[in-house]
């Protein structure tokens, strides 16, 4: 895995030329209660982040809205970014990031790096900067180092990779195109500019609590953190008039 990367500029044209076409939002998630209790509920700790009653957990990720972006991704900045870990239940939890090129990412190292690494602690900042070849990324979780044959469990931002429904079953609730395991919220008014905040759920997304396995409470808690520096553009056709305005 590589941590120190070369600085790049990315034109905003290659944006508009290579973008995959989705669109189905509004995605349907719900947020459930913390076995772990109240004070470890997803809304109690973007509370304490950002105020209270500024963010609805339920309503207010990427996607909630018809017209959000569904899926997304960032664009490679050509400068560091800084992602901060703002809780996570179990150090081999780990968070990276990925080539979004269309296809499933393959965590080998080649087109992806490792970030948030089993040794940080709660409230670290961590700076990376993508290469140059990549324009545009997304974050992966697993449950051990991608790379070393191990990982049993992969969720990435982009929910078209991950499993459909009730373990690859998809129920009416669901989508059908893969699970939202990782929810994105926009904390840029209260955190800085382009700031994102991301809430990770381990379980089995689409399935639903109390539905086989009592286990799963779905309270994106297992890993939270914030990545900042870094614009989010919707995986959509567009034309680069249309991709110049939104950096206006």
């Amino acid at each position: 895995m590589r941590y120190s990367l070369p600085l790049a500029w990315v034109a905003l044209a290659l944006v508009a030329l290579a973008a995959p076409v989705f669109a189905a939002s509004p995605v349907p998630v719900s947020v459930g209660r913390s076995r772990d209790g109240v004070l470890q509920d997803l809304q109690h700790k973007v509370d304490l982040l950002v105020g209270p009653g500024r963010v609805n957990v339920q309503t207010d990720y990427l996607g909630a809205k018809a017209g959000d972006a569904d899926p997304w991704f960032w664009i490679n900045p050509g400068r560091p970014i800084q992602l901060t870990l703002v809780d996570r239940k179990s150090p081999s939890y780990v968070v990276g990031w990925y080539n979004e090129s269309g296809a499933e990412p393959v965590l080998d190292g080649v087109d992806d790096a490792l970030v948030l690494d089993r040794v940080r602690l709660r409230g670290v900042r961590v700076g990376f900067q993508v290469p140059r070849t990549v324009v545009r990324f997304g974050f992966f979780l697993t449950q051990n180092n991608p790379g070393i044959g191990h990982s049993t469990v992969k969720h990435c931002t982009n929910r078209t990779f991950n499993a459909p429904g009730c373990r690859g079953q998809a129920p009416a609730q669901q989508p059908l195109d893969g699970d939202p395991q990782m929810l994105v919220y926009d904390i840029s008014r209260w955190a800085g500019p382009q700031t994102w905040l991301v809430a990770c759920e381990i379980d089995d997304a689409g399935l639903r609590m109390g539905h086989g396995d009592g286990e799963c409470d779905h309270d994106y808690s297992d890993v939270i953190f914030t990545v900042s520096g870094v614009a989010i553009t919707p995986t959509l056709n567009s034309t680069f008039g249309k991709v110049k305005q939104r950096y206006h």
